[in-house]
Formats: C-alpha cells, structure tokens, sequence
C-alpha cells in the first residue's frame, strides 16, 4: 500500500480547521501521514491544530512565513519538505474529506500507477458553517491537447483536491510562481503540467471531498487585488503553445 501525505496549510483558519485536520486523520486508507502548517495565523488556528495532536500525536506540526498574500505556496513548500508519501494531497484548511475520499482516488490511480502521475476529483461546495451542499464542480476533458486549450478559457482543476506522484516533485515540476501570478500560480503550474505532457485525470464521478464557500476564502481576496492573474497566464501560455 502506497503512503500518502496529507499537507494542510492554514492561514486564519480556525473555524474550520478543527474539522478539516479531523477528517484527513480519520481516513478509511490506512498508510497516510497528515501534516499541518501554520502560515504565520492571526487567530487560534494553531493553538486548534496543537490540541488535536495532544491526543493524535501521529499529526505534523510546522510553520512558515507568509510572504505571498492570498496564495498557501510558502506552507505548502514547507508540507512539501517535510512529506515522505507516495503520493501527495495539499487541500485548503477550509476543506474537509469524506472518509473514503483518499481510499477512493487510490483505487483508482492503482489500476494505472505508471500512467496517473496526477488526478483531481469533482467538489461539492458547502455553504459555509452551514454544511449544505450548494453546487457540484467538476471538469470533464478526454486528451492533453483538449485540457491545454480548456487552459487558455479558464482553470480547469479543482485545486485543492489534486493528488500528485511525489516523483513530480522530486523532478521540480511543482514548483509554483507565486512571485509573479499570486494566489492563482496553481492555474501557471497546470499549464507547466501538461507543457511537459504530465496530464491531470479526471473522474466524472464524485469521490469525497466537500468544498466550503464563504466569504473570506482566499479565492475573493485574489479578484480583490484588482490584478487579472488568469488572463496573464492564459496570454503567456497561449502565446507559447500557439507558436
């Protein structure tokens, strides 16, 4: 059985975070490390996260400086230096799992482990503390060539629900821009993805994981810098792959 890491980065979490960390935890799939890192909080987001490994001491705690708004790559890189997993999950610490949700995406990236090097899974949003579910987003593409040209309209992955092959990390092809795209540099590194032929699969069906809206997700602070980060990169990419 393959490991699998779950990275959590949080910044201002603490409504949510409790929730979040309980449900990567209590997976169903057995060979699975979850590691928590704090992006320099302002509310109880850690002291939560500190509690809840006093009684499951197999949690990882870490800490890094929050140097891009509205983006978790700092966090991230650090969950990334400190994994030891097969596989790699980093989802929002707003988010929550079901618990087949990791068993689910193995079984199928099992079937094909030398070909499924990245999946993502359709989301089912939730209405903030509320817990009703309010939409399913999912992205349906057949081929490379059709999500590279699906890449230059819009984004189509669901970000926080994407498990990679850690091999992709190891040969640096998840490493992000944040310096110059912000809180959307995930969009950027998509399109690097399949740039280099890697392609995201993408099951139709609903496999686990739960979605939140609410109104300081970090998905509103990026439109609010006033920066069109979405039409940079699909001016850079379509530029690259059209000539």
């Amino acid at each position: 059985m393959k490991k699998v890491t779950i990275i959590i980065p949080c910044y201002n979490a603490e409504n949510w975070i409790e929730e979040c960390l309980m449900s990567a935890l209590n997976q169903t799939y057995q060979n699975l490390e979850v590691i928590f890192v704090d992006n320099e909080s302002k509310d109880k987001s850690l002291d939560i996260a500190k509690s809840i490994k006093s009684k499951r001491p197999e949690l990882v705690i870490s800490t890094a400086k929050n140097i891009y708004p509205n983006c978790w790559d700092e966090a991230r890189s650090e969950g990334f230096r400190l994994m030891t997993g097969d596989y790699v999950l980093v989802m929002g610490a707003d988010d929550y799992l079901d618990p087949d949700f990791i068993k689910n995406c193995m079984l199928i990236i099992n079937k094909k482990p030398d070909k499924i090097k990245a999946l993502q899974s359709p989301i089912k949003g939730v209405h903030s503390n509320k817990g009703v579910i309010v939409n399913e987003i999912a992205h349906s593409y057949s081929s490379l060539k059709q999500f590279k040209q699906m890449c230059l309209t819009k984004c189509p992955v669901n970000t926080p629900t994407v498990i990679y092959n850690t091999e992709l990390f190891k040969k640096g092809f998840l490493v992000a821009k944040p310096e110059t795209y912000g809180g959307a540099a995930d969009y950027d590194l998509y399109c690097k993805l399949a740039d280099n032929d890697i392609f995201i699969y993408s099951p139709p069906k609903w496999l686990g994981f739960y979605y939140r809206w609410h109104d300081k997700q970090a998905t509103w602070s990026v439109q609010k810098e006033g920066i069109n980060y979405d039409k940079m990169i699909q001016n850079y990419w379509r530029e690259k792959w059209e000539t």
